[in-house]
């Protein structure tokens, strides 16, 4: 079952900051890695200046999450990319795709690039993503 049509993407604000560090930690350890605390609520609050980041909300619920960072020379970064476990493969982590490269391409980047501290490599390409730089694991030309 596909869900997009009743999923709203919107900024995050601070009242989904607690929602979005449980995702991004939940993703954490969904991957095996240990979390170095650099995702609590607080520091999602504290951060939000420096980052653009986007929320799926289904049912007044966060399933799931986007955060970007501006880079040198016309790149972007998808820091974080998180969908809630039970809503894997229903069209969110797409619409969050599209909505970061969109918002992106409005501020001037050229290019997408993706952290390679949380990445699902085979989601990713599936969106056009390539492997890159050593600073970034993948990367992508936005029209």
């Amino acid at each position: 079952m596909r869900l997009e049509q009743e999923v709203v993407v919107t900024c995050c604000a601070n009242a989904h900051a607690e929602a979005v560090a449980e995702l991004v930690q939940e993703a954490w350890r969904t991957a095996g890695l240990e979390n170095p605390g650099e995702f609590s609520w607080e520091r999602v609050i504290r951060d939000m200046p420096e980052r653009l980041s986007y929320v799926a909300v289904l049912r007044h619920k966060v399933v799931g999450v986007v955060m970007l960072s501006q880079g040198e020379a016309g790149i972007s970064c998808i820091e974080a990319l998180c969908v809630a476990p039970e809503f894997h493969g229903q069209g969110i982590g797409e619409l969050l795709i599209e909505t970061a490269e969109k918002r992106a391409g409005e501020l001037g980047a050229k290019r997408m690039s993706v952290s390679g501290r949380l990445v699902n490599v085979g989601f990713f390409r599936k969106y056009g993503y390539q492997t890159a730089s050593a600073q970034s694991l993948l990367e992508k030309a936005l029209a």
